[in-house]
C-alpha cells in the first residue's frame, strides 16, 4: 500500500513540476480562461466587441482593486502572526512540538495535524503557524524531506472552511447589516447559528477524520523511502528564505551611548503596558458581544484577530525595537499577496459579471450542478462539487458564497433539503480545491521559500482522498 501511495505521489509531482506555472502566471493563464468562458457563455448587451470591451472593463477591471481591503488584511495576518512565532513563547511552544515525532515519517504525518488543529481555530492562524511549524520540524530532523513537509502544512488548510472562523457558517449566523445577505434577500426567514453549522456531528465527524485520520496515514505513506528521493534544505536556507539574505541592523545604541529614543524604543514597560492596553480591548470587545448574545467563537473577524496578534506580538517581545526588527523580517514574505490578489479580484470581478437580463458565469455554474440532482438526496454533493468548481476562480469563501449562496439554498428550500447540510457542504467544497488552487498556499510559500510546483503534486492527492470523503460524509452523516 504504501509503495503505491508513494508512486501514486512521485508521479503527481512529477507531473506538477512539468505542467503547473508559477502561481503568478497561474493566475494570470486563469483570467484568459475566465474572460474566455464569460465571453461565451454570458448572453451581451450590444455588439460583440461592445460585449468584450465590456466584460474587460466592468467585469476584470471594475473588479480588479476589490480585494486591496481584504489583501491589506490577510498582509496583516501574516506579518503580525510571523511576528508573534518569532516571539520566545511561541518558537518554544513549536520547537518544543516538532520534538515530538521521533522519525521523518511521523514527522510528516505530525506537520499536517497541527496545521488543521490551527486552521480550525482561525485559518489565517493556521496558514501562519504551518509554515513556521514546518521550519521548526525541519530544522529538528535535518534530512527530512522538505517539499512534503510543506505540502503537509498546507494541507492542513484544507479544514478550515469547517471551522471556527468559516466564512459561511459566520455569515448564516448573521444579520442583514454584517453580511448576511440571504436574509436581505428574503431567501433565509432567519439566522441559521453555528450549532446548526459548525458544531454537528457531520462537520466535527469530518473535521476529525480528515484532521486526524487521513491526512497523516497519507503524509506517512507518501514519505520517501529512499534518501535519494528527499529534497532536505539546509536550516541556514530557511533563515535566507524568510529574512530575504539580509541580516537585521540593530535600530538601537549601545547602553553608554543611548539616546532619549534608544531607551523609549527598548522600553519592555513601554511595550508591556501598550500590549496590555491593546489585549484589554479585544477583552471587552469579546465581552461586548457577550453582552449582546454573540459568544466569541461567532464574533471572531480578520480584523479583531490581526488586532489581537499585533498586541500579543507586541507584549511578548517586550519592546516596540524587539517587534519592529520582526515585524521587518515578517514584510520580506508578503510580496505574493500584494501581486497576486488583484488579479484574483479581477478574475472574480468577471465571474460575477452580469449586464442587465443576463445571467453571471458563477450563476450558471451553479445553477446547472443543481440541476444534476433534482430530486434532492444528492443536493449536499452536488453543493460540494459546485462550490469546489467556483473556488477554482473565486478562492474566496465569503465572495464564492455570495455568488452561488442563493441558487443552492433556493434549491435546497425547493427540495426540501437541510440548507445547514447544503451550506455546510459547500463550505467544505471550497476549502477542497484549495488544495490545487495556489491563492492560498502564497503566504506559506512565502514564509517557506518554496514553489508552488514543490508542493502542489502531494495535494493533489489530498484533493482526492479528501473528496471522497466528504462526499460521503456531507450526503450520509447525521447533522
Amino acid at each position: 500500500m504504501a509503495n503505491i501511495v508513494r508512486r501514486m505521489a512521485e508521479g503527481s509531482s512529477r507531473l506538477v513540476e512539468r505542467f503547473l506555472p508559477e502561481a503568478f502566471l497561474f493566475a494570470i493563464l486563469l483570467t484568459f480562461v475566465t474572460y474566455g468562458m464569460a465571453f461565451v457563455f454570458v448572453e451581451p448587451q450590444g455588439s460583440t466587441l461592445a460585449h468584450a470591451r465590456s466584460i474587460l472593463t466592468t467585469g476584470w477591471y471594475g473588479g480588479f482593486w476589490n480585494l486591496l481591503s481584504f489583501a491589506m488584511q490577510m498582509t496583516l495576518v501574516l506579518t503580525t502572526g510571523y511576528a508573534l512565532a518569532q516571539t520566545s513563547v511561541v518558537d518554544d511552544l513549536l520547537s518544543r512540538l516538532a520534538t515530538l515525532p521521533s522519525s521523518e515519517r511521523s514527522a510528516a504525518a505530525f506537520v499536517p495535524v497541527v496545521a488543521a488543529t490551527a486552521s480550525f481555530v482561525h485559518w489565517g492562524l493556521g496558514l501562519v503557524v504551518g509554515g513556521l511549524f514546518a521550519q521548526k520540524v525541519a530544522n529538528e530532523l535535518r534530512g527530512i524531506d522538505f517539499p512534503i513537509v510543506v505540502a503537509g502544512a498546507y494541507s492542513g488548510f484544507v479544514v478550515w472552511h469547517g471551522g471556527l472562523a468559516g466564512s459561511i457558517p459566520l455569515v448564516l449566523n448573521s444579520s442583514p447589516d454584517d453580511g448576511n445577505f440571504l436574509l436581505e434577500a428574503g431567501v433565509l426567514e432567519s439566522t441559521i447559528g453555528t450549532a446548526a453549522t459548525i458544531f454537528t456531528p457531520l462537520n466535527l465527524v469530518l473535521f476529525a477524520v480528515v484532521s486526524f485520520l487521513f491526512l497523516p496515514a497519507l503524509f506517512a505513506l507518501m514519505y520517501p523511502a529512499r534518501d535519494d528521493e528527499k529534497t532536505p534544505i539546509d536550516p541556514a536556507d530557511l533563515d535566507t528564505a524568510a529574512d530575504g539574505g539580509e541580516t537585521a541592523t540593530p535600530t538601537s545604541a549601545s547602553r553608554a551611548d543611548a539616546t532619549f529614543a534608544d531607551r523609549i524604543e527598548r522600553s519592555t514597560a513601554l511595550g508591556v503596558v501598550v500590549g496590555l492596553v491593546g489585549l484589554t480591548a479585544v477583552v471587552l470587545y469579546f465581552l461586548a458581544g457577550v453582552a449582546d448574545g454573540v459568544m466569541p467563537w461567532n464574533n471572531l473577524d480578520l480584523n479583531i484577530v490581526n488586532f489581537t496578534l499585533l498586541f500579543l506580538g507586541l507584549l511578548l517581545h517586550g519592546s516596540a525595537a524587539a517587534y519592529i526588527e520582526a515585524v521587518k523580517e515578517a514584510v520580506e514574505n508578503v510580496w505574493g499577496i500584494i501581486l497576486q490578489f488583484p488579479f484574483y479580484a479581477g478574475i472574480m470581478g468577471i465571474m460575477a459579471y452580469a449586464p442587465e437580463g443576463s445571467t453571471s458565469l458563477a450563476t450558471q455554474i451553479a445553477e446547472g450542478m443543481v440541476q444534476l440532482s433534482p430530486e434532492g438526496f444528492f443536493l449536499p454533493a452536488i453543493a460540494f462539487l459546485t462550490a469546489g468548481v467556483v473556488n477554482v476562480f473565486v478562492p474566496s469563501g465569503g465572495g464564492e458564497w455570495a455568488v452561488i449562496g442563493e441558487t443552492l439554498v433556493t434549491a435546497a428550500k425547493a427540495s426540501g433539503t437541510s440548507v445547514p447540510r447544503v451550506a455546510m457542504a459547500a463550505a467544505w467544497g471550497d476549502a477542497w480545491t484549495n488544495m490545487i488552487q495556489p491563492f492560498w498556499a502564497i503566504p506559506l510559500l512565502a514564509i517557506s521559500g518554496l514553489s508552488v510546483r514543490d508542493i502542489m503534486g502531494y495535494c493533489v492527492l489530498v484533493l482526492l482522498g479528501v473528496g471522497g470523503i466528504v462526499l460521503v460524509g456531507v450526503t450520509f452523516l447525521p447533522m
